[in-house]
C-alpha cells in the first residue's frame, strides 16, 4: 500500500495535490506519469502556506496536469504520422508514387476537404494518458537513390511542381484571431527568431502570414503561441496580469486542442494520398508539427517534444526521397545578391524566381528549424543525429553553402556541423570503451580534426563580411536597417560552446581546467556584449553549455546576463538553461571526471531538456 501523502518523506507536488506518493527517488511515480517536476526538499516550500500562494500553486498544478494530457493526446496523433509514413515508404525507389495530375488533383481535393470539416463536429480520439515516447526500432525506407535524386535535370521545373502553385483560399475566423496572428507575425515571432531577416525579395516575413491563415489548425498553433507569450510575458505588469494571464492560459488550452484534432484529419488524409500526393500541404503539416515542437520549448512543461520532433525528422525524409525536390531548392537564388547591388544590372530567371515564392521560403525556414533541432537534440539524447545523412546534401559546405543557417539562426553551417561531429565522437568513445578497442591517440586524433574545422571556421569567419546586402537598393526597406545583425559575434558564441563540448567529451568534466576557464571566460564576455538581450532567446544552447562550466565566482556573471532578458526570462529554452546551470551549480562538488557529461546536464531536471 502506498503511503499516505501526508508522510514526512511524500514529494511536495504529492502533498499539495492531496495524492499518495511511492516516494519513489529522484522522481514519484505520479509526478513521471503526469510529466510534473517532482519535488523532495527538507524544507517546505515558499509556496506552501496554507495561503493564496498555495492556493494559485494547486490552480497551476491543475492547469498543466490538463495540459499535459491535451499534449499526450497530440503526440499520439504524431505517432500516427509515423506509422502512416512507414506504410507510404515501403514502396521501392524503382516505383515512387505517381504524381499525375488527376491523383494529385483527387488527393488535394481529399485533403482540403478533411480542412474544411467544421471543427464542432470532431470528435476527439479515445486515448490513455499514460506517457509513451518514440519507439527506436521502427524501419523507414527513406534512403533516396542516386537515380532518383539526380534525374530532376530532365524535368522541367521540378521545384515548382513540387510546392505547387501555393494558391487557394486563406482561412481567418475573426478580427480577433487576426490581431493575436499579426501581433505573432510582426512581434513575437521576431523575438523567438531575431536572427531571421528574410530579404525584400523574398517578401519578408509574408510566408509566416500565409502559413498561418492557409489552414484553420495553423492559425490556432499561431494564437496558441501568441497567447501563451502574452501569457507569461507582463506587457503590463501589476495585478491586471495575472488575470490576463489566467484568460490567455484558457484560450491556449482552447486553440490547441482544436488545432489537434484538424491536423489529425489532415494527417489521415495526407497518409491515405502519401506525402508526395500533395507536397504542398506536407509542407504547411511538417510546419504545424514544428510550430507544435516550438509550443513544448517555450511552456517548457514535458519532454514529449521528443515525439514531434521524431515526427518532423521522418516527414523531412520524406521530403529528400522525393525525385521532384530539386535540391537549388535550399538556396536564394545565387544571383539574387547581385541583383540587390547597385552596380548590378542581372535579372531573375522564372526559374529563380519561384525559389522566392512564398512555399518555398517557407520550406527553407522549416528545414532549418529541423535540422538544427535534430542536432541540438542529439547533446541531449546521446545519439546521432537522425537526419545526419543528409546534412552534406541540405547544408552544403564551407566553401559552397546550400541552406544559410546563418541567415535564419545567426550562426555559421559548419559549427553545427561541428557539433554533429562531437556527438558521434561522443559516441564512438563510449562504444570503444565498452569494448575494450579504446584508443587514447585516436580519440586525440578525431578530437584534432574537429577543433581545426573550428579553428579554421573562426578564422574565415573574422575576415568575412558578415553583413547581408549591406548596400543593396533595396536596404532602405529594411526597418531594422540600423539593427544590423553581427553573425560574427553570434557565430562565435556557439563556435565556443562547441569547444567546450568537445573538451568535456575529450577530457571528462574538468571546469578548473585553464583551457575551459578561458573559453568560458570569452564566452561570457561575448554574451555581456550582445547588441540585445533578447538575442539570449535563441542563444540557449551555448548559454546553457557555458554556465555549466562557470566557476563559483562567475554565477553572478551568469545571473546578470539572465536577468538583462526581463521580462522575457520565463520563455521556455531561456528559463530551462538557467534551471539547468543552478542545478548543475548545487551539485559542483559531486561532479567527478567523466561520471558526468553535458548530455547529464540536460537530464538535470529530472527530463531531458532541448533548447532550441
Amino acid at each position: 500500500m502506498p503511503p499516505s501523502a501526508k508522510t514526512a518523506a511524500s514529494c511536495w507536488i504529492c502533498r499539495i495535490r492531496h495524492k499518495k506518493c511511492d516516494e519513489t527517488l529522484p522522481k514519484c511515480q505520479n509526478c513521471e506519469t503526469l510529466e510534473l517536476s517532482c519535488l523532495y526538499s527538507s524544507e517546505k516550500p515558499a509556496w506552501m502556506d496554507n495561503g493564496d500562494k498555495q492556493r494559485e500553486m494547486a490552480q497551476r498544478l491543475k492547469a498543466q496536469v490538463k495540459r499535459n494530457a491535451k499534449e499526450r493526446r497530440g503526440r499520439r496523433m504524431i505517432q500516427k504520422i509515423t506509422r502512416e509514413i512507414e506504410g507510404h515508404g515501403s514502396s521501392t525507389p524503382e516505383n515512387p508514387p505517381s504524381l499525375s495530375p488527376s491523383r494529385d488533383e483527387h488527393c488535394a481535393d481529399s485533403i482540403q476537404d478533411s480542412i474544411t470539416v467544421d471543427q464542432t463536429t470532431t470528435t476527439e480520439p479515445q486515448i490513455s494518458d499514460t506517457d509513451t515516447t518514440p519507439t527506436q526500432n521502427l524501419s523507414f525506407n527513406t534512403s533516396p537513390t542516386t537515380e532518383n535524386l539526380r534525374d530532376t535535370s530532365q524535368r522541367d521545373e521540378p521545384t515548382r511542381a513540387f510546392f505547387g502553385a501555393g494558391s487557394g483560399p486563406l482561412v481567418i475566423q475573426n478580427e480577433q484571431d487576426l490581431r493575436f496572428v499579426t501581433a505573432y507575425t510582426d512581434y513575437i515571432f521576431p523575438f523567438l527568431n531575431p536572427f531571421y531577416r528574410p530579404t525584400f525579395l523574398e517578401g519578408g516575413r509574408s510566408w509566416l502570414l500565409v502559413f498561418a491563415m492557409r489552414n484553420t489548425e495553423s492559425c490556432q498553433l499561431v494564437i496558441s503561441l501568441a497567447t501563451y507569450f502574452l501569457s507569461v510575458v507582463p506587457i503590463f505588469p501589476g495585478p491586471g496580469h495575472s488575470v490576463c494571464s489566467s484568460h490567455t492560459w484558457q484560450e491556449v488550452q482552447r486553440q490547441s486542442d482544436l488545432a489537434v484534432k484538424g491536423m489529425q484529419q489532415r494527417v489521415e488524409a495526407i497518409s491515405r494520398c502519401g506525402v508526395s500526393g500533395n507536397l504542398l500541404q506536407s509542407t504547411h503539416l511538417l510546419g504545424d508539427i514544428m510550430l507544435l515542437l516550438k509550443f513544448e520549448t517555450m511552456a517548457g512543461s514535458s519532454s514529449s517534444w521528443r515525439v514531434h520532433l521524431y515526427a518532423a525528422t521522418v516527414l523531412f525524409e520524406q521530403f529528400l526521397s522525393s525525385p521532384d525536390l530539386d535540391d537549388d531548392v535550399w538556396k536564394i537564388p545565387s544571383v539574387v545578391e547581385a541583383v540587390v547591388s547597385q552596380a548590378s544590372k542581372s535579372a531573375l530567371s522564372t526559374k529563380e524566381a519561384h525559389r522566392l515564392e512564398v512555399s518555398q521560403t517557407a520550406f527553407r525556414f522549416f528545414s532549418a528549424a529541423v535540422i538544427t533541432a535534430d542536432i541540438i537534440s542529439s547533446t541531449a539524447l546521446r545519439q546521432l543525429p537522425r537526419l545526419r545523412e543528409y546534412h552534406d546534401r541540405v547544408l552544403g559546405t564551407r566553401e559552397k553553402p546550400h541552406l544559410s543557417l546563418k541567415y535564419i539562426v545567426g550562426c555559421e553551417n559548419w559549427v553545427f556541423l561541428s557539433i554533429a561531429d562531437i556527438v558521434e565522437l561522443d559516441l564512438w568513445k563510449k562504444k570503444a570503451k565498452k569494448s575494450g578497442a579504446f584508443s587514447l591517440m585516436d580519440l586525440i586524433q578525431r578530437a584534432s580534426r574537429i577543433t581545426q574545422d573550428l579553428d579554421n571556421g573562426l578564422a574565415s569567419s573574422s575576415s568575412s563580411d558578415n553583413a547581408r546586402n549591406k548596400d543593396g537598393i533595396f536596404s532602405m526597406f529594411n526597418p531594422l536597417r540600423g539593427q544590423s545583425i553581427d553573425h560574427d559575434i553570434v557565430t562565435r558564441i556557439w563556435a565556443n560552446s562547441a569547444k567546450l563540448y568537445l573538451l568535456v567529451v575529450l577530457s571528462g568534466w574538468q571546469p578548473g581546467s585553464n583551457e575551459i576557464r578561458e573559453i568560458v571566460s570569452k564566452n561570457l564576455d561575448l554574451l555581456k556584449s550582445l547588441p540585445s538581450p533578447s538575442w539570449l532567446l535563441a542563444l540557449a544552447w551555448p548559454f546553457c553549455v557555458t554556465g555549466c562550466l562557470v566557476t563559483k565566482e562567475q554565477e553572478g556573471i551568469v545571473c546578470d546576463i539572465y536577468e538583462a532578458t526581463e521580462p522575457l526570462k520565463n520563455i521556455g529554452p531561456i528559463s530551462e538553461a538557467i534551471g539547468i546551470m543552478r542545478r548543475v551549480w548545487e551539485q559542483r562538488e559531486g561532479l567527478i571526471g567523466e561520471t558526468w557529461d553535458m548530455a547529464s546536464c540536460f537530464g538535470s531536471m529530472g527530463r531531458t531538456v532541448l533548447l532550441i
